[in-house]
């Protein structure tokens, strides 16, 4: 999140819905090729890009209402909704993951008695396209937005999932061994919830108002210490107004209050700059005020 550039969603809306329409017309071919085939690692595939897809329409929905005005109850407007869109999607991945590992677990003890291993192989070559077409067109915001992040690895996991699928049918017309196809889908879920993990980390952090990855308390304690009169730090709080956007307060102990709109200025300006916190509330305080620390 500490990024200096400014993430533009007003071109995002776009990519949301080129990726869910793909996605939902592959997802139908997958699902009914992978009922034809009796190939589990098909239509756990499926799930887990269905799974994505809601993910997609949920971030559309905070991409959305982001763009909304401030009101007079929401006077910050609608920006957590994108770091609450992260959160679920973690979730959700997370959960139909649990399930594909569990389905797959009955599998290897039950295996199926025939599986189309060639049809398996063509359907999941062509996943490893709309997957990695997917990913792509999310890959330029993935280091500026959790959402964005959170879209990119999700569709380069099936991506990566899907070639995992190829393998495994072309080892199963190779070979004839069915267990093959839920040792993939175990494999393969297992990776994708290695990545999954991180991204439920972030996102709770950022839910829970910690400070944003990129961005050490300490460091920026230091900085405000470096100007000229500031003796003291007190109620320093720093946290994630979205997945792109910072804040900070603090309340700063001043030598020389006659200097007050001069240290405003430049604490503002060198926060913005320096750490890309563009929304800083700062009051200064003298000597002479006793200061209560707040609890939190």
């Amino acid at each position: 999140m500490n990024n200096h550039q400014t993430f533009n969603y007003s071109s995002s809306d776009h990519k949301y819905w080129l990726g869910i329409s793909i996605n939902l017309i592959f997802i139908i071919f997958e699902i009914l090729c992978g009922a034809f085939a009796n190939s589990l690692a098909l239509v756990t595939d499926a799930i887990h890009n269905l799974g994505d897809v809601l993910g997609l329409v949920i971030a559309l929905v905070a991409v959305v209402l982001l763009k909304r005005k401030p009101t007079k109850r929401h006077t910050y407007g609608f920006y957590n909704t994108t770091i609450l869109a992260a959160f679920i999607n973690s979730l959700i991945l997370v959960a139909s993951l649990s399930i594909v590992i569990w389905e797959a677990l009955l599998r290897f003890i039950h295996p199926e008695n025939h599986i189309d291993g060639m049809l398996v192989a063509i359907v999941a070559l062509i996943g490893v396209f709309v997957n990695g077409f997917t990913a792509y067109i999310f890959e330029a915001g993935a280091s500026k937005d959790l959402n964005e992040k959170a879209n990119y690895w999700h569709f380069l996991a099936d991506a990566l999932i899907s070639l995992c699928v190829v393998v495994s049918g072309l080892l199963i017309v190779w070979t004839g061994w069915r267990v093959i196809d839920p040792i993939v889908s175990i494999v393969a879920a297992i990776f994708v919830l290695r990545e999954s993990w991180r991204i439920f980390h972030d996102s709770f952090d950022l839910i829970t108002n910690g400070v944003p990855e990129g961005i050490e308390e300490e460091e920026v304690e230091k900085y405000l210490l470096s100007f000229p009169n500031i003796e003291k730090i007190n109620d320093m709080h720093i946290w994630a107004l979205s997945t792109t956007e910072i804040a900070l307060s603090a309340h700063l102990q001043c030598e020389d209050p006659q200097q007050y709109v001069e240290i405003l200025d430049a604490a503002t300006d060198g926060l913005r700059k320096k750490f890309a916190i563009d929304h800083v509330t700062l009051q200064l305080e003298t000597k002479q005020k006793t200061h209560i620390e707040s609890d939190i």
